[in-house]
């Protein structure tokens, strides 16, 4: 029996200094890692130096290829210069970081649902949202919860949006929580033509904004799923008589076009058969109220008409004598959404949001249905605050740095694999945020090149 014990006993001594070990080994690679991101990171900064120094020392004779939409004058300049840069820095940029890795998983567990759910979800959401964000970063576990919820609580009420030009459905799920309904216009592998701009929303276009939002640290979108709904048992039963007038049939399948600006019967909508795909929108808390400001960059919307970010090469300086940006986070932010917006492929950011009840709010990402509209084309325009005012958060640059490897598209298309929807995007545009992750660092070493290499001139404390 003696014997049995000492034998259990260093049985057990063994497991524990084998996990001693382990766990000795494994934070020294961890460290050693952040060693070498850190010290990759110098090393590459000061390549691309190198390498800008060159090309802003000759005169470009090539233009931008057909695939990439360009602007004249500063725009048109700007792109030449990034798409430079860009060919130069394949090899600066290549590999991705296991911080990165670790950060893709701790988020796949927020999204998994919880085995505890408060009684009132809805409330546990609503105070996340802050003066600068409206998830908080970190373990959050009961995202996943909040999620589900909003995918399959029932609907006890549906009613138009008139506000905007396109067809959203108001609906209020079990609990009197708020959300928007999306519904699907395309296919996935459908591409929209034409400028930036053109077409319907892209339901699955505000889905995967939502996530890549959590992977780019911005967060600063409002909770999203997809959902397919039962538009005969879960809508029209329950849908306001305004709304509910805009139901028709054409065949087999339900169709309805709404109450909107540009909303009208030869421009429905149509489910398959009752069934229709959708995003669902999580309505922020109604005690915190929107303000709404005219972006600095907003388009003109005529082919003809440039605006004056397109043409004046001091277009930043005319911005930042305006307090509102000159003080304070707000054109840091501006930039953050700029660079968020070019990922996702939205030129179409005319306003934006803040909460009036914070001093200092963050530029709140809503509306993102314009996005992935087109996979072949980059407008690089959209990246004109960052190019042109030539500021960068540093958190936002490490976030970015750590995301570089060719494995953003592959990383999004995992964390949406939670979503029913599943596949929300097409290959062609889940390879297309790589290649735009490459432009936009190559925009950055272009400003980096043009401050005289000064990278502490560019890239700024929050």
């Amino acid at each position: 029996m003696t014997s049995i014990s000492s034998n259990i006993a260093k049985v057990l001594i063994a497991l524990v200094l084998c996990a001693l070990l382990l766990n000795v080994y494994f934070l020294s690679v961890i460290f050693s890692h952040e060693k070498e991101i850190d010290s990759s990171l110098k090393e590459s900064m000061k390549q691309s130096e190198k390498v800008m120094e060159k090309i802003l020392k000759r005169p470009f004779i090539r233009l931008a290829p057909r695939n990439v939409s360009t602007e004249e004058n500063t725009t048109f300049l700007a792109t030449r210069k990034i798409l430079a840069a860009v060919s130069n820095l394949k090899n600066v940029h290549r590999r991705f970081s296991m911080q990165t890795v670790n950060r893709l998983q701790n988020l796949e567990n927020n999204l998994k649902i919880s085995s505890s759910v408060p009684i009132d979800l809805w409330d546990a959401a609503a105070k996340w949202v802050s003066e600068r964000e409206t998830i908080p970063d970190g373990k959050t576990q009961l995202l996943g919860s909040v999620l589900n919820a909003l995918t399959s609580s029932k609907i006890i009420r549906a009613e138009n949006t008139r506000k905007g030009t396109q067809l959203k459905i108001l609906i209020t799920l079990e609990g009197g929580q708020k959300a928007l309904f999306k519904p699907q216009w395309y296919k996935r592998e459908e591409i929209i033509g034409g400028p930036v701009y053109a077409g319907k929303d892209r339901h699955n276009g505000e889905i995967a904004a939502f996530h890549l939002s959590l992977l780019l640290g911005l967060r600063r979108v409002p909770l999203t799923v997809g959902r397919t709904v039962d538009l005969r048992r879960e809508i029209l039963p329950v849908a306001e008589l305004n709304l509910s007038k805009t139901f028709f049939q054409d065949g087999n399948n339900t169709c309805l076009y709404g109450v909107c600006y540009y909303c009208r019967p030869d421009d429905a909508v149509c489910a398959k058969r009752d069934m229709m795909e959708g995003a669902v929108i999580l309505w922020l808390p109604d005690h915190l109220q929107l303000k709404k400001h005219r972006h600095p960059w907003q388009r003109t919307y005529r082919a003809h008409a440039p605006a004056k970010w397109e043409i004046s090469s001091s277009y930043c300086s005319t911005v930042r004598k305006n307090t509102l940006y000159s003080q304070g986070p707000r054109l840091l932010d501006i930039i953050d959404t700029a660079i968020f917006d070019f990922l996702i492929d939205n030129g179409d950011r005319h306003h934006y949001e803040v909460l009036s009840s914070f001093g200092h709010s963050v530029v709140l990402l809503l509306d993102n249905g314009k996005s992935f509209g087109n996979p072949k084309v980059d407008h690089i325009d959209i990246l004109a605050p960052l190019y042109q005012c030539c500021r960068l958060r540093k958190s936002t640059w490490f976030q970015l740095w750590t995301l570089q490897g060719g494995k953003l598209g592959e990383w999004l298309d995992r964390l949406m694999r939670s979503s029913h929807l599943h596949p929300v995007l097409s290959k062609a545009h889940l390879q297309a945020l790589d290649r735009r992750l490459g432009l936009v660092l190559a925009a950055v070493h272009v400003c980096i090149a043009e401050n005289n290499s000064r990278e502490d001139r560019v890239i700024i404390d929050d």
